[in-house]
């Protein structure tokens, strides 16, 4: 049995225990709420000081200057606010990232054209959606389960591509580009959220060969990253930040007999970044709003041998985000934003050829806007358009990095 199927069955084991314990202190499943009325849940169970009995939802009045505005009482799909404002409304990619806001959240969301798909029955959720290798075209399904109650949620997920021959002559096994294992948990508490996450790649197909004759071969083509995060969103009034930190260990080499014999292009390397992200309100309405986002990230990134290389880098990414309801029920919304990426600061050393270099790049700005139509309280439709940056698995008109995202969801 190799490391990374012990890894898959460790998070299987750690979903169970944390489901079995989360189900002696909850209660039956609760009724249908509000989008405003679980974001009141939210803070509440933040301001908790327990770190584990989750909090009864009891509905106060919401301060007129809170950052749970009537923009903020909406679920969106992945078309809005791709630049991470931390001051926009809740999406479904922010889910998944603290997947506590799954709690008594009722609903069923499809987009097609990313191939995803989730269900949201109040506690338990899954969603359906594929994992694609980077470095070659592979594509598998993957799977997330997870269990959520007011201010503590969890989940894992698999993508699996597995295949071993044996004979004779040895054994040859291969996994699949996309082979993906993944866990996900996140906790409210003193006002704020934590969370960590962990995710093993497989970035294109590899191979292990072990012949009874001669020398073993082994691809080590694979990822794992660790995301930590701490948020001040439940509770925020209008500025609203995050602070976190990714490590990052790529792996792009073929091993004979364990030494590397040919390390691969991009070189395998270990990469550490914090980063800050934070957002507010600028102008605002009752009918429309712009918010001001910015994040700052710091990289540095040693690559292994036979490179004796590393780098420092400093990213700067202001966006902005402009939105508007229309008509008196307020069941149509526009949705706009730009995002600019700065290298505002990189040194490269190199101590084989004993080189340095240091750069400053300006990107160009990207830009998106979409739509929103809700019917009663129950059924909406989002759809966007947007350009160069926001390429992705299974939007149009790859040529000129343009996307179109459409979704759909019933909420119950």
């Amino acid at each position: 049995m190799n490391f990374k199927t012990m890894f898959g069955i460790g998070l299987v084991g750690f979903g169970l225990a944390f489901a079995q314990d989360g189900s002696f202190d909850s209660t039956p499943a609760a009724q249908s709420m509000s989008e405003q009325q679980l974001q009141q849940q939210e803070e509440q169970a933040a301001a908790s000081e327990s770190l584990t009995a989750p909090v009864p939802f009891v509905a106060p009045e919401i301060p007129k200057e809170s950052k749970r505005s009537s923009f903020n009482a909406i679920l969106h799909g992945k078309s809005y606010n791709r630049n991470s404002n931390m001051a926009a409304a809740n999406n479904t990619d922010l889910l998944l990232k603290y997947p506590n806001l799954f709690a008594n959240r009722k609903f069923f969301y499809i987009e097609p054209t990313n191939k995803l798909g989730i269900v949201s029955l109040g506690s338990f959720f899954t969603a359906f959606d594929i994992s694609k290798a980077p470095y070659d075209d592979t594509q598998l399904g993957r799977l997330t389960l997870g269990y959520a109650v007011p201010g503590f949620g969890f989940y894992i997920r698999a993508g699996l591509g597995r295949e071993r021959v044996s004979n004779d002559a040895g054994v040859v096994s291969k996994t699949y580009g996309g082979d993906d294992w993944a866990a996900a948990i996140a906790k409210s508490f003193l006002g704020m959220n934590v969370a960590a996450d962990v995710d093993w790649l497989t970035t294109k197909t590899q191979t292990h060969a072990d012949p009874d004759l001669g020398a073993e071969t082994e691809d080590r083509f694979d990822s794992l990253t660790i995301n930590l995060s701490l948020t001040n969103a439940p509770t925020a009034k209008n500025f609203t930040w995050t602070l976190g930190a990714r490590f990052v260990s790529f792996n792009n080499e073929t091993e004979v007999d364990g030494e590397v014999q040919k390390p691969g292009d991009p070189a395998s390397y270990w990469d550490i970044a914090p980063y800050i992200r934070g957002g507010l309100s600028v102008l605002e309405n009752e009918n429309a709003r712009v918010l001001i986002g910015a994040a700052a990230i710091v990289s540095y990134r040693n690559y292994d041998d036979p490179l004796e290389l590393y780098t420092l880098t400093a990213v700067l990414q202001p966006s902005m985000l402009g939105e508007v309801f229309v008509g008196e029920e307020k069941n149509l919304m526009f949705y706009g934003e730009v995002g600019y990426d700065w290298v505002a600061f990189q040194y490269m050393k190199n101590t084989d050829t004993d080189t340095n270099r240091m750069m400053d790049v300006m990107d160009a700005v990207n830009a998106s806007i979409g739509f929103r139509y809700q019917y009663k309280d129950f059924l909406a439709v989002e759809m966007g358009l947007g350009q160069k940056l926001f390429t992705g698995i299974g939007n149009f008109f790859q040529a000129d990095g343009t996307f179109i995202d459409f979704s759909a969801m019933v909420r119950f």
